[in-house]
């Protein structure tokens, strides 16, 4: 991001001052659509150039369809496209009369595609306002105005202590103020090796230490909730079941690195992430758990609660913060790193939602009890898993490391419904590398599942039976991933839609030209949104050529 856009926020704004960003959702909550009048008046309160704010304006999804009365979002995330493929939005195009991106003439109804909106357990899902609908029926109820909530499974732990699916009880943060102290802390982290479970899997006690050295009047915590993987709702269950999980974990990063605020960016795509964030953040002050002087100590923090506006990329971390700070959700090269330069320049921990929400549990009952988690494997802790509606027990399943994809899929999530066979999964979101049926027995654990192309991401195990046409999945993922490209460096810009016009007609593929296009991806992408999409790509060209219609 620039510079000089960084300081010009810090130089007007407090840590909980609206920005543009904020700005202009406002107003486009108000009146379905932003005006030069909004943009001058975000430009007047952010003190940012009206031109910055145009850039604002026009790269979130949120902020570009027009509202009508009904806003009807349609959901095509890759859970969605399992379960139904492209019929739902071709579906209520036809009903409502408008086409995605479009409002009736008399502002009565507008529809919109968003991916995704976490209900990958009951798709299709569509959301109408704030509602969410989902399963058999949805489409029908979106049409008709008759939208209801729709239910979501109970988490489950097949652990014998389950430690992510049952509540806080902010006990890893008294021990860490009675008796850990803040050096302890942060080696009882660094000892307890706990990695990052939001896609790459670097390690927070690392982070965490980068920060705790680095330089810097201020230090700051950030909570990556963008959970924008489709077939991910994982982090959508720990915001909106367990907050006070992350926000005693966000308190322990704090005291660890000497940060005295943090900030939880969770997606707007979620319409109750937010708001349960904040009850739970206002309980915390009541009972001195944030704040100042929590429980009587020298240690104060508190936390600010933002939501996005429609952007993949965002999850990315140097974007992530540049959407924090109401920019443009753009990545920005490293180094460098958030640890050393984040938040309006300052040192930064940023980690994913359920990275933080392990913490309170090593704080509490140390890294040796932490490991013990997963007794047969390297990796340390638990991971929470979650499968897509084609699974006949789908939900969020809390499980150790090292049990293997297909005891995952048949004995814990109960195969896919109704008997059918599965044909391939994909594991961790759409950059993440789909195995076939015959490496099912592969471990779920970071290094086996990198070794077949895979690898753990978010934990969200997508299933595709065997009706599914592997070369829709091509062109479905290709569309994901030249949509939501940020824009930044061209050969993630022009090489996602270059290989996404490969698979966009029924002509074959040019498999020489395919294979420059992923090099060049994987080579030259300024970040893993670009570098990461090939993956699933060589996957389907390893395991199903004769599906890919290639030449």
């Amino acid at each position: 991001m620039s510079r000089n856009l960084v300081e010009l926020i810090r130089r007007h704004h407090a840590v909980e001052a609206p920005t543009a960003l904020e700005v202009l959702k406002a107003a486009m909550d108000d009146h379905g659509e932003l005006t030069d009048a909004d943009r001058e008046r975000a430009a007047a309160l952010s003190g940012l150039p009206e031109a910055a704010v145009f850039g604002v304006s026009t790269f979130y999804d949120d902020l570009l369809a027009p509202r009508g009365e009904r806003h009807v979002r349609v959901c095509t995330g890759t859970a969605c496209f399992a379960a139904a493929g492209d019929a739902p939005v071709a579906r209520l195009s036809a009903d409502l009369g408008i086409a995605p991106g479009e409002r009736a003439e008399d502002r009565s109804v507008s529809l919109a595609e968003t991916v995704c909106l976490g209900f990958c357990h009951s798709s299709p899902a569509v959301r109408v306002g704030e509602v969410v609908d989902a399963g058999p029926g949805a489409l029908d109820r979106a049409v008709s105005g008759e939208t209801r909530p729709a239910p979501e499974p109970d988490w489950e732990s097949v652990l014998p202590e389950p430690v992510l699916t049952r509540p806080g009880g902010w006990h890893g943060l008294r021990r860490a103020l009675d008796t850990l102290g803040r050096e302890r802390l942060l080696a009882e982290v660094e000892a307890a090796e706990v990695r990052g479970r939001g896609g790459a899997g670097f390690p927070a006690g690392a982070k965490w230490s980068f920060a705790a050295k680095a330089a810097g009047p201020e230090k700051f915590i950030v909570a990556n909730g963008d959970e924008g993987d489709p077939g991910s709702y994982i982090d959508k269950y720990l915001m909106e079941r367990s907050p006070e999980l992350l926000l005693e974990g966000m308190a322990l990063a704090g005291f660890a690195v000497g940060a005295a605020h943090g900030f939880v960016l969770c997606r707007s795509e979620y319409p109750l992430s937010k708001p349960a964030l904040e009850l739970e953040a206002a309980r915390a002050r009541e009972e001195g758990l944030l704040g100042t002087g929590i429980l009587g100590t020298d240690f104060d923090f508190d936390v600010t609660i933002i939501e996005g506006a429609g952007s993949y990329v965002v999850g990315e971390e140097t974007a992530l913060l540049a959407c924090v700070q109401g920019l443009r959700g753009t990545v920005s090269a490293r180094p460098p790193f958030p640890a050393e330069r984040g938040i309006y320049g300052m040192p930064t921990v940023v980690n994913n939602v359920e990275t933080l929400c392990n913490i309170p549990f090593v704080a509490a009952r140390g890294a040796e009890a932490y490991r013990a988690l997963s007794p047969d494997t390297e990796t340390a802790g638990s991971k929470l898993v979650c499968f897509n509606e084609r699974f006949a027990r789908p939900s969020v399943y809390e499980v150790p490391f090292g049990m293997t994809v297909r005891e995952l899929c048949e004995d814990v999530a109960g195969g896919l419904a109704g008997g059918a066979e599965i044909k391939a999964v994909q594991i961790g979101g759409p950059l993440g590398g789909i195995l076939p049926a015959s490496l099912l027995d592969t471990r779920f654990d970071f290094e086996p599942l990198a070794a077949v192309g895979c690898m753990v991401g978010h934990g969200s195990i997508l299933a595709f039976d065997q009706a599914t046409d592997m070369r829709e999945v091509a062109r479905h993922l290709l569309r994901f991933g030249a949509e939501e490209s940020c824009g930044k460096c061209f050969p993630c810009r022009i090489g996602l839609r270059r290989a996404h016009e490969e698979f966009a007609t029924d002509a074959p593929v040019d498999r020489a030209r395919l294979e420059e296009l992923l090099e060049a991806l994987e080579l030259g992408s300024l970040c893993a949104h670009g570098g990461g999409m090939p993956a699933p790509l060589r996957s389907l060209l390893t395991h199903f050529p004769e599906e890919l219609g290639l030449r």
